[in-house]
């Protein structure tokens, strides 16, 4: 630690930004927030380079253990009010998991600051919904493509049908019995981060490799279908007492899209950002204007989304020079 500096990685954060944003066109070196983070991720600090998602996940850790020691008063980060990390990508999944036998459901309720999503369509026999399913309470639905990312979001909230080897204990019954599991949203944040899994680890080959498969994404996407108040309206005719999810819109728009090319173990970063209606290409330190088409045919490692009220009100805000 360098004598006499105080570490605030919020801090440096939010001067970063004020200065992106201050107008002034001098080069601006990140040094003091890096120096803060790499304080924080001692086990990412070095000039190796990283993986942009555990960059992602570990800055939102470190402001909110930031503010709240400032604060005093430590919340858990599922609170959402924590701090402004959560604040603005916090959200809740829920997780349902339903007995078979008797259809006594679980239901667990889990924070998350993004989502991580299958990139391929591999699908085995085991996750397949049984041809009781509707009965037991579940709609089976067709194998949706996931070379959409709806496809991917299909494919995440659809109902999984857990194998022999992952039964769990049911309370009615009072044994272990084979079930159900459905993902759901119960609460959306402001933004919506999805992380698309491009990674494999093969553990019969030993062997992991990088997904180049090219994913599909919309500029405008409806998060309604996947919320839990409408997978429970479409089990049960109703959405029960799930009503956290209507106390914000489900439309969203595309604002930022990560890339990555190269190998597993080596490559090269590169983000497209969305300013009034303008698309922009961030290679390193250079900063240049592209038509939209470029980004739709992005290999999007990391894609996020802002909620449509707030993308118009800061597009009509900012007018870039």
């Amino acid at each position: 630690m360098i004598k006499g500096v105080k570490l605030c990685l919020a801090c440096d954060v939010d001067a970063m930004f004020s200065a992106v944003f201050s107008g002034d066109r001098k080069p601006y070196s990140p040094a003091k927030f890096l120096y803060s983070w790499w304080q924080h991720a001692s086990n990412l600090a070095s000039y190796d380079q990283q993986d942009a998602h555990e960059f992602f996940i570990s800055m939102l850790d470190g402001i909110h253990e930031n503010v709240e020691r400032d604060r005093g008063k430590p919340q858990s980060p599922g609170h959402g009010d924590c701090c402004i990390a959560h604040r603005v990508f916090s959200g809740i999944l829920r997780s349902d998991v339903m007995c078979m036998a008797c259809g006594f459901t679980s239901t667990t309720y889990d924070p998350c600051v993004d989502i991580s999503l299958d990139s391929h369509g591999k699908t085995s026999a085991k996750s397949h919904p049984s041809s009781n399913s509707e009965a037991n309470g579940f709609s089976s639905t067709q194998i949706p493509t996931t070379s959409t990312l709806i496809g991917c979001l299909d494919r995440f909230t659809r109902p999984e049908r857990l194998g022999s080897d992952q039964k769990f204990f049911c309370q009615q019954c009072q044994v272990s019995q084979e079930s159900l599991k459905q993902m759901s949203i119960r609460k959306l944040p402001l933004v919506s981060c999805f992380h698309i899994k491009r990674f494999e680890h093969s553990h019969t080959r030993k062997m992991s490799r990088k997904v180049d498969r090219y994913l599909q994404f919309p500029f405008s996407l409806d998060m309604a279908p996947y919320l839990s108040s409408s997978i429970l309206r479409s089990r049960f005719g109703d959405d029960g007492d799930d009503v956290a999810a209507n106390e914000m819109s489900s439309e969203f728009e595309l604002f930022a899209v990560v890339t990555h090319s190269g190998k597993l173990d080596a490559g090269h970063y590169v983000t497209y950002l969305r300013l009034s209606n303008q698309w922009y290409k961030c290679d390193d330190a250079w900063i240049t204007r592209v038509n939209e088409n470029v980004v739709r045919a992005a290999q999007g490692y990391m894609m996020f989304y802002v909620q449509k009220m707030l993308y118009y009100r800061a597009s009509a805000q900012v007018c870039p020079s």
